[in-house]
C-alpha cells in the first residue's frame, strides 16, 4: 500500500512541471490569445468562439422547427383525410405546415452560414 502512495506522489511530481509548461495563453485555435500581445489571434479566436455559438443556436433552432413541421405535417395530412381539401381546418393545418416548413430552412441556411464563418475565422486565426 505504502508503495502505490509513494508511486502516485512521484508520479505527480515528475507530472507538475509539464503541466506548468503546458497552461500558457492558447485557446481552442492554438493561437496565444492574450490581447496585448497578439490583438489581432485574440480578435480572431473572439471571433470563432461567437460564430461558434451561433452555429449551436441556430442548430437547436432548426432542430426544433424541424420537429415542429414534422408533427404540422402529420396534421395537416390527418386533417386532409378526415375533412378533405376545402376545410378551414385543413387549410389552417397546410398554413403551419409551410411556415414551420420556412422557419426550418431559414435556420438551416442560418447555420450553414455560421459554420462557413467559423470556418473561415478559423483559418485567419491559424495564419
Amino acid at each position: 500500500m505504502n508503495k502505490k502512495i509513494v508511486s502516485v506522489i512521484f508520479v505527480a511530481a515528475l507530472m507538475a512541471p509539464g503541466i506548468s509548461i503546458r497552461a500558457d495563453d492558447r485557446n481552442v485555435t492554438g493561437n496565444n490569445n492574450d490581447p496585448l500581445k497578439h490583438p489581432v489571434n485574440a480578435y480572431m479566436n473572439h471571433e470563432v468562439k461567437e460564430d461558434m455559438k451561433d452555429s449551436q443556436e441556430y442548430s437547436q433552432k432548426a432542430t426544433d422547427s424541424k420537429s415542429a413541421y414534422k408533427q404540422a405535417k402529420t396534421d395537416y395530412e390527418k386533417s386532409l383525410k378526415d375533412n378533405g381539401a376545402d376545410n378551414q381546418i385543413t387549410q389552417d393545418a397546410k398554413k403551419r405546415m409551410q411556415d414551420s416548413l420556412k422557419e426550418m430552412r431559414k435556420y438551416n441556411e442560418k447555420t450553414n452560414k455560421a459554420n462557413k464563418e467559423t470556418r473561415k475565422d478559423e483559418i485567419k486565426a491559424h495564419q
